[in-house]
């Protein structure tokens, strides 16, 4: 199926999400000499259609910031869509402990991922989702920046503000190595204990009040970050390795199977036999 927009012709190459509320497509246009990707919302629930409409166009955020949630809107059939920009994903929970080897680095990350929800023109009840469903990405820079494969079902039109710096603190807290808190981190968790929080410019303040100085992280560390950022590609690598010696090793099994011995080792077989001009098996 092909999805006509305005100006774009949406082919999907890839269905991330079927759900009772929304599908989510990532489509490709064909108009584009780029082949230009994008994340397609295919809402088919009257009742969230409703609600989204609501929240898109009476956003006091989208008026703030002067900016659209999306960059297109359409009817398809019974269904609405809702098109966004397409970044690969790059899951914060997965990646920041690789990139985040020291305390600064992931106080900055804290930073940055409320920088990302206060500049964001999402209405709070989505951006809510977005939190909530692991779509916090972060780029190998360092950037955090969001994802929109998100299930619409669980959509509550009064998550405001305090939901999301509160979903914004959980993710930030998460950050903490193997589980231990941080002294840097001790007000945030009084404040999501108490639910105190009501503003992401107060999240921001207190991430900002509570800074530890900058120090260089220890070898440990930038080994440990190395080994966390790589290690899928060292067991991509390791596979590879191990699959040519299997294949070789039955290709060395199945030669001795059929011709008795290994031809390429006789390459090999009277390899000692002469050493300069002297001949070592006796011959003149």
């Amino acid at each position: 199926m092909v999805y006509r927009t305005e100006n774009m012709l949406l082919e999907p190459i890839h269905e991330v999400l079927h759900g009772t509320h929304n599908d989510v497509v990532i489509c490709r246009d064909r108009n584009s000499p780029v082949a230009a990707k994008y994340t397609l919302w295919i809402v088919h629930d009257r009742g969230c259609i409703r609600a989204l409409l609501d929240l898109f166009e009476n956003s006091p955020r989208e008026l703030l910031e002067g900016e659209s949630p999306y960059l297109a809107r359409f009817a398809e059939g019974e269904s609405l869509c809702f098109l966004f920009d397409y970044r690969p994903a790059r899951p914060l929970r997965r990646f920041a402990p690789g990139q985040a080897v020291s305390v600064q680095q992931r106080e900055q990350i804290g930073i940055d991922l409320v920088m990302a929800c206060l500049s964001s023109p999402m209405p709070f009840a989505v951006l809510a989702l977005l939190l909530e469903q692991d779509c916090v990405n972060i780029a190998a820079d360092g950037s955090v920046y969001f994802t929109y494969e998100v299930d619409l079902a669980p959509l509550n039109p009064a998550d405001d503000e305090g939901v999301c710096t509160d979903l914004c603190v959980t993710a930030i807290l998460a950050l903490e190595p193997d589980n231990k808190k941080l002294k840097s981190m001790k007000l945030l968790h009084m404040k999501l204990e108490k639910s105190s929080y009501q503003s992401l410019a107060e999240l921001y303040r207190d991430i900002r009040l509570t800074l530890v100085p900058e120090r260089k992280p220890s070898l440990r560390k930038r080994l440990q970050g190395m080994w966390l950022r790589n290690k899928d590609r060292w067991f991509r690598w390791l596979l590879r390795v191990s699959v040519v010696i299997v294949i070789l090793t039955v290709l060395v099994l199945l030669c001795q199977l059929i011709l008795g011995d290994v031809p390429l080792f006789r390459l090999f077989e009277h390899s000692m036999d002469v050493v300069g001009t002297e001949r070592l098996d006796g011959g003149a």
